[in-house]
Order: C-alpha cells, then structure tokens, then sequence
C-alpha cells in the first residue's frame, strides 16, 4: 500500500522561488492506519526573503526561526520517514508540495514522491457537490473545521501542527460522510487521481478565511 505523507508547512511569503519554509507538520498513513511517530519541527530557511504579510500570519518570531535546526536537518529527518513513491497530502496540497519539492532541489535530496498528490480540500469540495454541505460555505481550512466543530481548545490556526491536525481529523471524517465509504485501495486510486502536473506547482496558496 501507498503512503500518505500529510504536510502542512509555514513559509515566509508565497513566492517558492524567493521564500521559504519555517515549519513543517507531518501525519504519516500506511495501509490505512496512522501512524505513531509523526514530525512537527521549525525550520531554518537560511537567506530568503521574509514578507510582513506572512509573518503576521504565522506570528513565529524571528528570533524562534534565526534559532531552529537548518533546513537540511529537518528535510533529512522528514525524508527519513517517507516511503518511497509516497504520496504527498494536505489541504490546498500543491502549495506545501512546490514549497517541498524547491527545498528538496536546493538541497541536493532526490524527490522519491509519487508523481500524484492527494488533497483533502477536493474531498469537501465533492461534498459541496452531492449537497451534503452547503455550497456557499466556503472551502478554507480554517472555515471546514469550525462548521464540523472539530477545533479543540487551544489550538492556534495558521501554524502547522493544529493545521495539519485539523487536515487529518477533516480527512477521516470526509471519509466517513461519503454515501459510500471507499475501501482503502480507493482512497489510494483517487489520490493518484487528483493529480497537479509540475509544471503548476509554485502557485499562490488559496486564503483561507477565518
């Protein structure tokens, strides 16, 4: 069975070519099961640029960023617990895997990834559909977990751990509301389905409303 590598990153702006990554959150899946050990670090990005707009996003201090393990350390690390043809996952995917993808290429790691992605919004966007959820809800992370009540005290939107968690939780109950739930090799299929070619990657990710 494939690997489902969920990620959810924090950068310094939007651009993949002059911004970078901050933070990493990752729920690993094989074979349907999640499993125990996850990876949640900051990042090091070393010289890119730092957008205000960002940062007052995210809200890590510099300071926090300047101090945290280099980018390769970190990447190493994730790498290390990443199958090979993995497929990469989240919410608004092709944001984080262009983000990945560049961080890969910089450093000098092959990209072992699936050529797929799969992307836990476009389940939500089928509810949307078929009517289970209302059409004029609107489709950012943030807004799908308040209306399915599935935030817990004292999580902090726009950081990677809670996104990535709320990512997992929306995932699985997604999975539950479809009128007929997939088998695991389904999910797996219709995760190399929703495909974004590469020559996409780089695009802005979509706002995600409060």
């Amino acid at each position: 069975m494939a690997q489902l590598v969920f990620v959810d990153l924090e950068t310094t702006g939007l651009d993949v070519e002059r911004h970078g990554i901050i933070e990493i959150a990752c729920i690993f899946e094989t074979d349907g099961k999640r499993e125990a050990e996850g990876l949640h670090s900051l990042v090091n990005p070393g010289d890119v640029e730092h957008a205000e707009a960002a940062a007052a996003v995210h809200k890590i201090p510099r300071e926090a960023i300047d101090a945290a393990p280099p980018l390769l350390d970190v990447l190493r690390q994730f790498d290390s617990q990443c199958a090979d043809g993995a497929i990469v996952s989240g919410w608004n995917t092709k944001f984080d895997e262009a983000f990945l993808y560049r961080a890969y290429r910089q450093c000098g790691l092959p990209w072992r990834f699936d050529y797929h992605i799969f992307d836990v919004w476009s389940l939500y966007k089928r509810l949307q559909l078929i009517g289970t959820l209302p059409a004029d809800v609107h489709l950012g992370l943030g807004t799908i977990a308040r209306h399915f009540n599935i935030v817990r005290d004292g999580e902090d939107a726009h950081r990677a751990a809670t996104d990535i968690e709320w990512t997992w939780r929306l995932y699985r109950l997604a999975i539950a509301q479809c009128p007929s739930t997939p088998s695991r090799p389904a999910v797996v299929s219709a995760a190399r389905a929703w495909s974004v070619p590469r020559y996409r990657r780089g695009a802005a990710r979509p706002t995600d409303a409060a």
